[in-house]
Order: C-alpha cells, then structure tokens, then sequence
C-alpha cells in the first residue's frame, strides 16, 4: 500500500465521506502534468503533436480496457468512451443502447441506482418502453435476484434492459453478478437482456473481469479511487449496439467535444495504481470500516439509541457503512459532526441538496424512524487508524446530546 498525505485537509479535520471523492494520488498528478506538458494539442489534429496527444490518449485507454478484462485488440476488441463523468456513462449507456435497439421494450432498474441512471431509464420509459422497478432486499438492499425473478415471469419478443448498480453508493451492498449469467446476451439475442452496470464505487476496491461478467456495458470514473475529476467511462462490449446522446466525430462517434488527454492519462495511472494493491487496501480499508462501524454501534447503545448498520447482512463494499441512529434526523446529525470536525453524508454526493432520504434505503421498506436517520460514512486508503479514533471521540458525544 502506498500511503499519502492530504495537502488541503486540515489535521483537525477528519474526512469519512471517500464514496464522493478521494483525494488525488500524487503520483496520478505527477503523470497528469507531465501528460499536460507533452500532449496540449488537440488529439484530434493531424499535425505532429495532435498525433503525440492521439497516441497518449489510446494507450491510456487500452491500459485501462486491459485492466478491467476487456478486449484490446482484434475485430471484437471492447470499446472504452471517455466521458465527462460517471452520469454521463450512465446516461450514454442506458439512452445509446435504447436507441440502438430495435422498438421499444422493457427496461428494469432500481431505487439502489446512482440518480443519472435512474432519470435515464425514465427518459427511455418517455419513449415507450415499459418501466420495471425492481423491489429491494429488505436485509442487503441489492436488486439482482429480484431481476432474475422478474426475467422468469415476464415474456416480450421486444429489447430488454437492464440497469444494475454493482455497489450501492448509498448503502454499500453489492451485487452477485454470477446471479445474472443466464438472463443477459452478450450481445443482444433474441429473448435476452442487456446489462448496464454501474461500477463506479467498486471499481478501486474488486477486480473486474468484463469478459466474463454478464455486462454489456459498464460504467467507472477515477475520483473515486484518487484519480481526477471531470473524466469518467463508459466500458462497451463489442457488437452491442448503442446511439450516440451527445452526437459528434470523438470517442469513436460516441461523444462530441475534444478529449482531456491528461485526464485521461491520469485516469489510467490511477487504474493502475489501484490494481497494483487492490487486495492490501480493500482489507485494511474494510477493516477500518468495521472499526468504524462497530464502535459507532457500541456508543449509540451506551447513549440508549438503538442504532443499526444497514445492508450489514450481505456483501458490501469496504469502504462504505450506513449507520442509522432512530430518534435523531439525519441532517441534523451530519451538521452537527460537520461543527465536530467529522465529514460525513446524508446520502450520496449527487443528491445532497436534497432533504428527502435516501432513495435505496426507502426502497428496502426499513421502519421511518431508521429511513430518517441513517448517515454515511465512508473510509479511503488515505484514512488512518487515528482518524477512526478521533471521529468516534467526536461523534459519540452529539449520540449522548
């Protein structure tokens, strides 16, 4: 493991919210720069150093197809879209294969999904294909055996999609893909489904082999394993069909704009640096998340509140735990923390304007009293064994307030 200090945090602050962003390698920055002194033309240019920037550009993204277990090379090799983001992955590829399918259909999804997801399946339900929300575990908050279910007693002779997420940013609870395997085509065949899946939290923590996953598209973005911002991608296999959203001659005529090189390059180290101790890390992290989690437990017993970890009874990713604290309100609780010195969420980053809980949470049908005071908590590489301590310090006197 390669640890690696903080440069704008504060000592006094301790920050357990690593499912929004993480703090950026400085190695991922180093290879950023440098890419940004060698590449500032335009890739798309025919000159000699657009040429320069093309060649940084597609080693970067075969680097990353290669680590995620996709095709490179070849008449089949898979096809990686840099995009601006997760959302716009998630978007690209649940409208693009929509509108590369043959009529409208079914499309399944889920509360448990990221809201780019969610309000692009309803934009696809606008154009006639039937929506199906997939109902919620009630103990792990996951979603693949309700689709497996539904898959078996529902018949269309239309397309199918379906909108997975692999680790649920608001709960942690992770999908069983191997679940899966009998429903989805890759590509499409008459009867199956097409898979999205959205990988984005669990992309630095498990290792993925999109050859053998039941995905036909997938979506990661590297600030979420301290790579940069602002770039994300869309993991295509090769003979699905998709449209572009936002049409233009980029990104194999899938995008529309100039492409960050350095991003880009940035994105990929990052890849590299998070496979290369992919193992190491999720064990320390998960075991700082139980520290974490069980502690916060023990000081809400002891200040009579009977708080509970939810999706605690499935697999989750390590990073992640979601507490709920019954009688306290959840807003309440992450500002008064906020005062304390403790960074902590009510819910995911995308969404944390809004004053409505969580909608995974709700989804899995928990009493009112757990759905308003659940919070999140989620631990990175950067995070020490002090800082756990230091947080439980604080927190456990705002549980007895």
């Amino acid at each position: 493991m390669r640890p690696y200090t903080v440069g704008m945090a504060t000592p006094a602050t301790v920050y357990l919210d690593h499912a929004a962003a993480t703090p950026l390698d400085p190695d991922v920055a180093a290879a950023i720069a440098e890419a940004q002194a060698v590449a500032h033309a335009n890739p798309s240019s025919q000159h000699a150093l657009g040429r320069a920037a093309r060649r940084l550009l597609e080693d970067a993204r075969d680097r990353i197809v290669a680590i995620l277990g996709g095709r490179v090379s070849g008449i089949h090799r898979d096809r990686l879209v840099f995009t601006s983001g997760a959302s716009e992955a998630n978007q690209l590829a649940i409208l693009g294969m929509a509108a590369g399918a043959v009529g409208p259909g079914e499309i399944w999804w889920s509360r448990r999904d990221h809201p780019s997801s969610v309000n692009a399946a309803l934009a696809v339900g606008r154009q006639g294909w039937r929506l199906c929300e997939l109902d919620l575990d009630a103990h792990e908050g996951t979603a693949a055996a309700a689709l497996v279910s539904a898959r078996a007693t529902t018949e269309t002779h239309g397309p199918r999609i379906a909108s997975l997420t692999l680790g649920c940013g608001q709960t942690g609870s992770l999908e069983d893909m191997e679940l899966l395997a009998g429903i989805v085509s890759r590509p499409s065949g008459r009867g199956k489904t097409l898979l999205h899946v959205d990988a984005t939290q669990a992309a630095g923590f498990m290792p993925i082999e999109f050859q053998t996953s039941p995905a036909a598209t997938l979506t990661l973005a590297p600030h979420k394993f301290a790579g940069p911002r602002g770039i994300g991608g869309l993991l295509v296999r090769s003979g699905v069909p998709i449209e572009p959203v936002q049409a233009g001659t980029q990104e194999q005529g899938l995008r529309g704009g100039t492409e960050a090189v350095p991003l880009a390059v940035g994105f990929a180290r990052a890849m590299e640096l998070a496979a290369a101790d992919r193992d190491q890390v999720a064990r320390r992290v998960g075991d700082l998340r139980d520290r974490l989690e069980a502690r916060l437990l023990a000081a809400a017993r002891g200040a009579g509140i009977p708080a509970v970890a939810i999706a605690a009874g499935g697999a989750r990713c390590p990073h992640i735990c979601t507490v709920a604290f019954p009688g306290l309100d959840r807003q309440t609780l992450a500002m008064a923390a906020d005062l304390a010195g403790v960074c902590l969420a009510t819910g995911t980053a995308c969404a944390s304007g809004s004053s409505e809980p969580a909608p995974a949470i709700v989804a899995m049908g928990l009493p009112p009293d757990v759905v308003r005071s659940a919070v999140r908590l989620s631990v990175g590489r950067t995070t020490t064994d002090t800082e756990i301590d230091q947080a439980v310090e604080r927190l456990a006197p705002l549980l007895r307030r």
